[in-house]
Formats: structure tokens, sequence, C-alpha cells
């Protein structure tokens, strides 16, 4: 049977990066809310609600759908921000030592708040383009939507485990 480690509990110090982010995150949850309820009013009774690879609409639903979206992101956006107080549960692709634990729930938690931050990034584009596909101002969400999405996405999630690699000692203070 496999020992198991307990890992140090560390009360982290927000960086002004951290700080930002936050901020940044929760602005876009205001808006993916505000998006809908300003607009919904001029939708027609029927919306896309799912864009094919190419960002074209390929499956269509009541307007009500709309509110999926936000409801989404506010639990993401709330469960993630609960995660991000329990660093030492995470998985790492490093042991966690006494010496290291800071440095590495610094970068970890970094990347939860950045990903938080993505999420509601494309929830918000994506209720804003469904409402301008809905409504005849556009034609989708474009064919870029999907490769520029997977590609910041998995680029933010391998920098951050690089860096958590890079960074198995304890050879900096900071993890910014």
């Amino acid at each position: 049977m496999e020992k198991k480690t307990t890992r140090p509990k560390i009360k982290l110090s927000r960086s002004a990066i951290d700080w930002l982010t936050d901020i940044i995150a929760f602005a876009l949850l205001v808006l993916l809310i505000a998006i809908p309820v300003m607009n919904y009013g001029n939708l027609p009774d029927t919306i896309p609600t799912h864009f094919n690879a190419a960002g074209q609409p390929d499956g269509y639903g009541g307007k009500g759908t709309l509110w999926l979206l936000p409801a989404t992101g506010m639990f993401m956006y709330l469960m993630m921000t609960v995660i991000e107080q329990f660093p030492q549960i995470y998985n790492y692709p490093v042991e966690i030592t006494a010496t290291n634990a800071e440095r590495q729930y610094g970068i970890a938690t970094r990347l939860i708040r950045i990903l938080k931050t993505l999420i509601l990034l494309v929830f918000t584009f994506l209720s804003y383009k469904t409402i301008e596909t809905a409504t005849g101002k556009a034609s989708g969400l474009g064919k870029a939507f999907l490769p520029v999405f997977l590609l910041i996405t998995f680029g933010v999630v391998i920098f951050y485990i690089v860096k958590s690699v890079n960074s198995r000692d304890n050879s900096h203070n900071k993890f910014s």
C-alpha cells in the first residue's frame, strides 16, 4: 500500500498580477450576466445553442437557453475560486516538499486564476456571438475561434507545467 504524505498548508499572499487576474475574472462574470440581461428582449424565439468546429451554428433552441452560459460561468467561477484556496490537494508534476511548497502552490493557484479568467472570457464571447448570430449581425463564431481557444488554453497549461517542473527546488522565492 502506498504511503500517504501530508502536504504543508500555507496561506499564500497575492501579488498584483493575482489581484488583477481576480478583478478581470469578476468583471467578465458581471459582463457575462449583463450581456443577456441587456439583449434578451431583442432576441428571436429561437437562437443558436451550438456551433461546429468551423464556428457555424448547427444547433438551435429557445432563447431561454442563453441563460445556460451565465449559469455555467457563475458555477465555474465559484468552484474555481473555492479550489484556489486548497492548493495542497492539487496534482503536481513534481514532489511537494516543505521547501518548494510555497512556490509550487503559487504557480498552481495562478494557473487556476488564469484558467478561470480564460473560461469566463470564452463564455462571455460565446454569449455575445450567440446574440449577434441570433439577431443577424454575425454568421457564427468565426473559423479562428476554436484553434485560438485551444492554442491559448493548452499553451497556458503547458507553460505552467514547465514552470512547475523547472521550479521543483526552492531556488526562487517568488512565483511570478
